[in-house]
């Protein structure tokens, strides 16, 4: 019965792969549910232990009449239906909620397209344009229902005939971002929409911000999800050559927006939450104490020196009025330096910038993102860049 699924999804301390586990060892949520505590696996931690223990089903009792109520279809990892795609995974979720009719994903092929929240003209209309051409092959089109691409991507796909499907960061009866109500009511009607969490779970965060991260750190691989799921991610610029910082201007390759203090993250939000530019603002720096920094300081290895920390801060650029391209252009790669004779004669849309160099749309952010970081352009608001001043 669903309840013993619902049961068994909400047992916190378990884990994923413990879930799944238990699964394997007992067959069903309802044998794990009348399963004895001694049976449980000795591996498992106090805490899942004691909510294992938990029998009681009121919880997922309501969350299946929200469902009832509100049209939510509940998808097992047991079910036929079930992808297999997505059950070979090993974070795949044990249960899936959804609205409107839930595709063959084992039958189709299936593209997840996403993209930037702040899309150029150029950007919309090739998502728009990519969702319907994918679809009218009989693709799947899956995206994440974020403004920008996201929802051009969607909306090219549901006017091909096949339906595509949005994958939620929280309930799938909450419509989040609420300007895409009509594009989630389409989505019921003509395709789908997904998600892991139950209804009325409301989206965590908006944004998600990276200090410092090396390459391989899972920090990341958080903000590697957060992006796929079509969420905000903000980096701090890395020291370039400094190893605890390779993550960052990984990220910032990838889509992550560069920021350099906290009304940088917050400024994007402004149109969710109009009195933040009202509220108080931070009265001075931060500093470390002694105490803090043995604490928390983490000492780097070098071939010369196993004590010796890397605490140098980023560099800062030379003070002048304005960057010299023809000095700097030796430092900088082709494409960086085809972006810098543009903005030579002033400040340059991003539009602009794509269509003059004839470079690819990600090459060009790829390129303006290191330029930003190395201190030589600035980033204005519209999407605009100009040479750095002093």
């Amino acid at each position: 019965m669903l309840e013993y699924w619902l049961w068994l999804t909400g047992c916190r301390g378990v884990g994923l792969r413990g879930l799944r586990a238990l699964l394997e060892q007992f067959g069903t949520p309802e044998a794990v549910y009348c399963a004895a505590e001694q049976d449980y696996p000795q591996a498992l931690r106090p805490e899942g232990r004691a909510s294992l223990a938990d029998k009681e089903l009121a919880s997922a009792r309501q969350i299946l009449q929200q469902c009832y109520r509100k049209n939510i279809h509940v998808l097992t990892f047991q079910d036929a239906a079930y992808p297999n795609r997505l059950k070979n995974l090993d974070d795949a979720p044990l249960v899936l909620y959804y609205q409107g009719a839930f595709p063959d994903f084992d039958a189709e092929p299936v593209i997840a397209m996403v993209g930037t929240r702040k899309a150029s003209v150029y950007g919309l209309l090739q998502a728009k344009r990519l969702g319907y051409e994918l679809g009218r092959y009989g693709a799947i089109i899956v995206s994440g229902g974020a403004a920008g691409i996201d929802t051009m991507a969607l909306r090219g796909a549901i006017s091909s005939g096949t339906a595509p499907v949005a994958v939620f960061a929280c309930g799938v009866d909450i419509d989040y971002p609420a300007n895409n109500r009509s594009l989630f009511e389409d989505l019921r009607a003509h395709g789908c929409v997904i998600s892991e969490l139950p209804p009325g779970t409301p989206p965590l965060a908006l944004g998600s911000v990276v200090v410092e991260a090396p390459r391989k750190s899972g920090a990341l691989i958080t903000a590697r999800h957060a992006l796929e799921q079509g969420r905000d991610v903000f980096t701090l610029p890395g020291n370039l050559g400094n190893p605890t910082c390779e993550g960052n201007i990984q990220l910032l390759k990838e889509g992550a927006i560069l920021i350099s203090e906290g009304w940088d993250v917050l400024q994007e939000y402004t149109y969710l939450y109009p009195d933040l530019p009202l509220r108080q603002r931070p009265l001075g720096a931060m500093t470390l104490g002694p105490q803090e920094t043995k604490d928390n300081l983490v000492v780097a290895e070098t071939s010369s020196n196993p004590e010796k920390t890397d605490t140098k801060a980023v560099d800062k650029q030379e003070n002048r009025a304005y960057i010299d391209v023809q000095e700097i252009l030796p430092q900088v790669s082709p494409d960086e330096a085809a972006v810098l004779r543009l903005l030579e004669d002033g400040k340059q849309p991003v539009d602009r910038m794509i269509d003059e160099t004839q470079l690819p749309a990600g090459r060009v952010l790829s390129a303006l993102t290191l330029l930003e970081v190395k201190g030589f352009v600035k980033r204005l608001p519209a999407r605009y860049y100009e040479l750095a001043k002093k």
